[in-house]
């Protein structure tokens, strides 16, 4: 394939979540049938689930042990992997990026569980505010990502199934 900047018009590129996009979509603020809108969201609510006594609850049963939740959030990773596979550019000569779409969805939605469970149960305001800055931190980090997939600078592993 080709390193040209795709733009936002290139098919699957322009499917990606803008990173507001991705952060409603981890809180199930966004309705679209997208693979990437849904698995995000299932990615907050999975993630969500392993915090102890964590308020939002996923909408899933809540007899569900870690090991389970652990390989729900490995097989939705590996949709989004499946769905990148097929949509994304594979620039040859383009740095290499060292975690696939799916994982990196999956750090952005388990990184907002913890923030959000840090804010909702922080006494300490220092603490709180640490927690805000590091979000938005990994969101500026995603950000860059999606700048370098539209122009092609970068190149995802496929991932792979890893055992959780």
């Amino acid at each position: 394939m080709s390193s040209q900047p795709l733009g936002n018009d290139a098919p699957g590129v322009a499917d990606l979540l803008a990173p507001e996009k991705l952060l409603a979509a981890i809180v199930g603020h966004l309705d679209h049938d997208s693979p990437l809108v849904s698995g995000a969201r299932e990615l907050g609510d999975l993630h969500a689930a392993l915090l102890p006594g964590y308020l939002d609850a996923p909408r899933r049963s809540t007899d569900l042990d870690e090991v389970t939740v652990r390989r729900q959030i490995a097989g939705v990773v590996e949709l989004i992997n499946s769905w990148a596979v097929f949509h994304l550019p594979r620039p040859t000569g383009a740095r290499k990026h060292t975690h696939s779409l799916g994982e990196v969805i999956s750090h952005v939605a388990k990184t907002f569980a913890e923030v959000w469970w840090t804010v909702r149960r922080a006494d300490d305001e220092q603490l709180r505010h640490e927690a805000w800055f590091y979000l938005g931190q990994v969101r500026e980090g995603y950000a860059d990502l999606l700048a370098d997939i539209r122009a092609c600078r970068v190149e995802l592993p496929l991932g792979i199934g890893l055992a959780p």
